[in-house]
């Protein structure tokens, strides 16, 4: 949830009361939105990290290894960062 939350600048689930049930929901597999607008990779790690076996779901260290290859790229595509911030931004301001 951490990184869906560094994604959208707020917590996930900010329309849901928070009590019982939304623990129940998310406990049977409730997560909240991605927009399309979102990488692939980082899509991808989040939605592993989110996998309802923790057997399942990377570790520390492959976590790391993941963010920083995603890092690596925009810091080798450096033009690519602020038009994908501008897309999220766009997308996210009206899901809010």
């Amino acid at each position: 949830m951490l990184m869906w939350e560094i994604s959208f600048g707020q917590p996930p689930f900010m329309n849901y009361e928070h009590d019982c049930i939304l623990a129940l929901n998310i406990i049977d597999g409730i997560r909240p939105k991605i927009i399309s607008e979102i990488p692939s990779k980082y899509k991808s790690l989040m939605e592993q990290c989110w996998d309802a076996n923790p057997l399942e779901r990377p570790d520390i260290y492959a976590l790391w290894e993941k963010i920083k290859e995603i890092k690596s790229y925009y810091q080798n595509n450096p033009n690519e960062l602020p038009q994908l911030i501008a897309k999220i931004d766009k997308k996210t301001s009206n899901i809010f």
